[in-house]
C-alpha cells in the first residue's frame, strides 16, 4: 500500500486528525447519539443506508433518539461519512478496541489514552459486510487510506465491492499520477469482483481499459464520465468490451462510440436494464437489447441513423438529439416517453441540405418517433413552434388506445391547433393534459400573430380530468389556448 501511495504523500497523524475533527463535525448535523454498543451498530447501519438513500426525502436515521437519556453520561458517536469514530465518555477508560490519541496515532488495545479527549475505535469490531457497506460510499483515495488504519484494515479495502473513482479528487495531480494510482490499485485488487464501478475522467488513456477491467470483475453497474472540458472519451473496439451476464446498469457521459464497441451491449448483455448516454457521439445503426427496461439519450449526436427496437423497454427518454433524432419501432411494453427537441435540433430539411441524397429506401432520414409511442400511457412531446418534426408523423399514427397522461409543448398549435386536436381525438382514455409553452420565446414566434381558436370538431372526452396550461402572464397564445380548452367543454 505505500507503493501505492508513495506519490501522494500525507502526514498520517494529522490525516487522523482530521478524520477525528470531521467525525465531530457530523456528529454535531445528525444529531446520532448511541446509548449503547447494539444502538451504535444499528445507528452506523442506519447512517450508512441513509447516505445510499438520497432519493428519498425523509431520512431513515433518526435525528433524536427514541427515549430521553442523559447527555451528559451516554456515548457521543461521531462519523466521517460512515461513523468512523465513537469517542468515549468522558472520565470513563475504553475496554476494547483500537485507541486514537489526541495527536492521531493508534495504539494497541489496553494502551493508555488520553482520558480529557480519548476516543476508540470500535469500527474495527463490526462484521466484514457491514465494513463493506462502509467502504461503498467512499471515493478511490479514502478507500486506500483505510488501510493505514489497523492490521486488520491494511489489505481489507482490496475486497470492497464498490469503486468511486473521481479525477477531480486528485486535484494538481490529475495526470500521468493520477493514472498510475488507478492502475496500482486495480493490480493490487487482483480478482476480487466489483459490484459497481462510477469513474470520472480527464483526457485518461487507460479509461477504456479500467472499464473493462470492471466487466470482466461481474459488475452490475458500470458509470463512466469523460470530464465535459474534454472532448469525447472514444472507445476503443479491442480495448472495450462490454460482454457480460452480469451488468445491469450502464451509464457513458461524453464517449463517442461505435458500431463494433456497441454490439455487446444488443447482443452479449441479458441482464442489462438500464442504459444511459449523455453528451454522446453515437455511430450505432440500432439499439435492440431484448432485456432493456430503461433508456436515456440525452443531448446525444447521431452520426447516422439511429433505430431502437427494444421491446422490452417501458420507459423511454430522448432529449435535444443533434443532427438528427432516432426512430422508434412500435414497443409493446411501453409506460412513459418523453421525447424533447430543442432549437438546435436539424429538421429534415436542414438534413437535406447537409447531406445531400442521404436516403433509405427513398424514405426521408428523419422519421418515425411518435409512431412508435402509440402503447405508451404517458407521453412527453416537446418541441418549439417552428419544428414540424412530430407534426409530420401525427397523422400516419393510428389510436393511442392506453395514453392517459399526454403533454405538449407549443408546436401544437400549429395549423390551428390541429396537432393538439388530433392527439384528442385519437385518445380515447385520455385524464390528464398540459400544455408547456416556451418560456423563452423565440423570435421567430415573437414576429408570428397568435394562431386563431379552431372550430373543434366534436368528439367525447369522458375521462378528461384536468387540463393544465404553463405560459407568461400577457403571451397571448395562452390565452387562445385557454379558449380552446373551454369550448372542448360544450
Amino acid at each position: 500500500m505505500e507503493k501505492l501511495l508513495e506519490e501522494f504523500p500525507i502526514d498520517f497523524p494529522g490525516r487522523m486528525k482530521m478524520i477525528q475533527d470531521n467525525a465531530t463535525n457530523e456528529e454535531d448535523k445528525t444529531y446520532m447519539v448511541a446509548t449503547s454498543k447494539a444502538d451504535y451498530v444499528l445507528r452506523i447501519a442506519l447512517q450508512m443506508v441513509n447516505s445510499k438513500s438520497k432519493r428519498n426525502s425523509n431520512p431513515l436515521l433518526p435525528q433524536d433518539s427514541s427515549t430521553p437519556v442523559n447527555l451528559q453520561r451516554q456515548h457521543r458517536v461521531a462519523g466521517h461519512n460512515n461513523g468512523l469514530v465513537i469517542m468515549q465518555p468522558h472520565h470513563k477508560q475504553a475496554s476494547d478496541g483500537m485507541v486514537m490519541t489526541k495527536d492521531g496515532h493508534m495504539l494497541d488495545q489496553g494502551s493508555s489514552i488520553n482520558t480529557r479527549n480519548g476516543s476508540i475505535d470500535r469500527i474495527s469490531n463490526l462484521p466484514n459486510e457491514l465494513l463493506y457497506a462502509i467502504m461503498s460510499t467512499l471515493p478511490a483515495l479514502e478507500l486506500v487510506y483505510t488501510g493505514m488504519l489497523s492490521t486488520r484494515w491494511r489489505h481489507l479495502w482490496t475486497s470492497s465491492a464498490y469503486l468511486n473513482i473521481d479525477v477531480n479528487q486528485f486535484g494538481r495531480h490529475r495526470g500521468q499520477k493520477f493514472c498510475n494510482f488507478v492502475n496500482r490499485m486495480l493490480r493490487q485488487r487482483g480478482s476480487s469482483l466489483l459490484d459497481a464501478l462510477r469513474l470520472h475522467s480527464a483526457d485518461t488513456r487507460d479509461a477504456g481499459s479500467w472499464i473493462t477491467y470492471a466487466i470482466k470483475r461481474s459488475s452490475k453497474v458500470v458509470e463512466f464520465s469523460e470530464d465535459i472540458d474534454c472532448e469525447p472519451f472514444k472507445l476503443d473496439y479491442g480495448v472495450v468490451d462490454f460482454t457480460s451476464i452480469c451488468l445491469k446498469f450502464l451509464v457513458l457521459n461524453n464517449v463517442c462510440i461505435d458500431a463494433n464497441v456497441f454490439y455487446p451491449i444488443n447482443s452479449s448483455c441479458p441482464a442489462l436494464e438500464n442504459l444511459e448516454l449523455r453528451d454522446c457521439s453515437l455511430e450505432v445503426p440500432e439499439i435492440s437489447s431484448g432485456s432493456l427496461l430503461h433508456l436515456d439519450i440525452d443531448n446525444c449526436c447521431l452520426f447516422e441513423d439511429l433505430l431502437i427496437s427494444s421491446s422490452s423497454l417501458m420507459s423511454l427518454c430522448i432529449k435535444n438529439p443533434q443532427h438528427r433524432a432516432p426512430m422508434i419501432m412500435t414497443l409493446p411494453c411501453l409506460e412513459v416517453a418523453i421525447v424533447i427537441l430543442d432549437e438546435f435540433f436539424h429538421s429534415t430539411d436542414d438534413l437535406a441540405d447537409m447531406d445531400e441524397g442521404e436516403e433509405q429506401d427513398g424514405e426521408e432520414i428523419n422519421h418515425g418517433i411518435v409512431s412508435g409511442l402509440t402503447k405508451a400511457r404517458s407521453i412527453e412531446l416537446i418541441a418549439p413552434l417552428r419544428e414540424d418534426k412530430f407534426e409530420m408523423e401525427i397523422w400516419t399514427s393510428p389510436m393511442f388506445d392506453n395514453l392517459i397522461s399526454l403533454t405538449l409543448g407549443e408546436w401544437c398549435m400549429s395549423n390551428e391547433f390541429s396537432p393538439l386536436l388530433h392527439f384528442l381525438w385519437y385518445s380515447p382514455l385520455l385524464e390528464d393534459l398540459t400544455l408547456k409553452l416556451n418560456m423563452e420565446v423565440c423570435e421567430y414566434c415573437l414576429q408570428e400573430p397568435p394562431t386563431a381558436p379552431p372550430l373543434v370538431k366534436e368528439f367525447t372526452a369522458d375521462y378528461l380530468k384536468k387540463i393544465t396550461i404553463y405560459f407568461w402572464l400577457g403571451d397571448e397564445r395562452g390565452a387562445k389556448n385557454y379558449k380552446v380548452m373551454k369550448r372542448m367543454e360544450h
